[in-house]
């Protein structure tokens, strides 16, 4: 699925005939997966058959099967498009340990290639051969997004595949394969709306091909759970999704998704608490998606968020420079990679950062796909030596790995979320994205010890 190594993964073999060991970074590499593997299979299983995979998706994709309705308003309901649904289909053959235990190992290697395809846009030097600024740089960025890699494992849904479908994408428009681009990001379109954000991205770089596939591949995935199985007396799952949930987001105030208020992490959720309470210090008055908002409080609410998101595009836009033209591929003879070569994959985390925040609905488990940046950031802070960052290093602490009730407590963890803590780190990564794409951000400042 990744592009073949750079260089040769075979250690070195010196004079005497024997071979060298393994570097720090490889062993610290294998030692640190096999340690998440095992900590994350615990957590990943722990409610058994109560669990989200089974009360949601495979009773989805057996509803599926038998040619039943899977978008209906209940407790736990599917509210995605029906691709998901589909999907899951395979696993519903299993019993439920079983069909857990498969999707745990799904998810174990969507995260592998998560955090590989991530380094990959950042133009680092292969992961098992780091040293100096490079490993502090990768464990600059895994510590800030820690929490949001953690957090997909957590729900057992279908982020963190979601998020290694983005990726994989961005690192073929990276390489100027634009055509592949278009089938990976459409694959991860058709699972959630949000990727559908890179069409006027790849429309805006002249990549007409690229988002023409995106959008018919998100297309022909949804489509195709009509034609494999039908539902009685007839109808769309597709369909059926859009008047049941997808429209219900034009009558209600923006930020109001079928969950807590408080765990959606989108501009909208953010613009939609302040409005109703501010910066409330209690747990007790927190606010929530059910509350009766006054209709100038509704109107409010759009505008401010409308204003916001165009803002937020607009400043993208201008940072992108001349419409319908592209940056370089990057070279594929070495790695790393100059900062200069790995344009295409600053944009793409500022893409990621604007899909968050644009979104009806974000929670922290789709912060996931923030890794990227929080390289970027990392090298830019580390191995490039902007001193200038310096300063965004503790709000970006405060606002990302701090957002875990883990480390907090249940009610300042509620509280962090009521603030939008993960929204600010977004918006600040983002910021930093943008500062980026710009020639004179990315200049070399002589030769600098990687």
């Amino acid at each position: 699925m990744l592009d073949a190594p750079l260089e040769q993964s075979a250690p070195a073999t010196p004079a005497g005939g024997r071979r060298a060991g393994y570097p720090t970074s490889a062993k610290l590499l294998l030692l640190g997966a096999v340690g998440l593997t095992v900590v994350f299979g615990f957590v990943f299983t722990r409610k058994g058959e109560q669990s989200e995979w089974q009360t949601c998706y495979i009773r989805a994709a057996r509803r599926m099967q038998a040619g039943l309705v899977i978008h209906r308003v209940e407790p736990v309901a599917y509210a995605y498009p029906p691709a998901m649904a589909l999907l899951a289909v395979p696993f519903s053959w299993l019993d439920n340990r079983q069909s857990l235990a498969a999707w745990y190992a799904v998810n174990m290697l969507a995260t592998w290639i998560v955090f590989a395809s991530a380094w990959r846009l950042t133009g680092g030097p292969p992961l098992k051969r780091l040293s100096g600024r490079w490993l502090a740089t990768a464990l600059l960025g895994t510590l800030l997004a820690g929490r949001f890699l953690a957090a997909p494992l957590e729900n057992q849904q279908f982020d963190m595949v979601i998020a290694a479908l983005l990726l994989v994408g961005c690192c073929r428009l990276g390489r100027g394969r634009d055509v592949a681009a278009g089938v990976w990001l459409g694959a991860a379109a058709a699972m959630k709306c949000t990727p559908l954000l890179f069409a006027p991205y790849l429309v805006y770089r002249g990549k007409f091909k690229a988002a023409l596939l995106l959008v018919a591949v998100a297309l022909a995935l949804n489509g195709a759970s009509d034609l494999v199985y039908p539902k009685q007396g007839g109808g769309s799952y597709l369909v059926d999704w859009t008047n049941t949930f997808l429209l219900k987001v034009a009558r209600t105030a923006p930020g109001v998704w079928d969950s807590d208020l408080v765990l959606n992490q989108s501009l909208a959720g953010l613009v939609n608490r302040l409005v109703q309470s501010g910066f409330t210090t209690s747990a007790d008055r927190l606010p929530s998606a059910l509350a009766s908002l006054m209709p100038r409080q509704v109107w409010l609410i759009r505008g401010l968020v409308a204003v916001s998101a165009a803002a937020l595009v607009a400043v993208f836009a201008w940072r992108l420079g001349k419409p319908f033209s592209a940056p370089a591929a990057a070279s594929l003879d070495s790695r790393p990679l100059p900062l200069e070569q790995v344009q295409t994959g600053i944009e793409c985390a500022a893409v990621l950062c604007l899909m968050l925040l644009l979104s009806p609905m974000s929670s922290k488990a789709h912060y996931v796909v923030l890794l990227p940046a929080c390289f970027l950031f990392a090298r830019l802070l580390v191995n490039e030596r902007r001193t200038g960052l310096y300063w965004l290093l503790p709000p970006l602490l405060a606002t990302g790995p701090l957002c875990s009730k883990g480390l907090v407590g249940k009610t300042l963890g509620d509280l962090t979320l009521a603030w939008g803590l993960p929204t600010w780190f977004a918006l600040l990564l983002f910021a930093v994205m943008c500062w980026a794409t710009r020639a004179r951000a990315l200049q070399p400042r002589g030769n600098l010890p990687y």
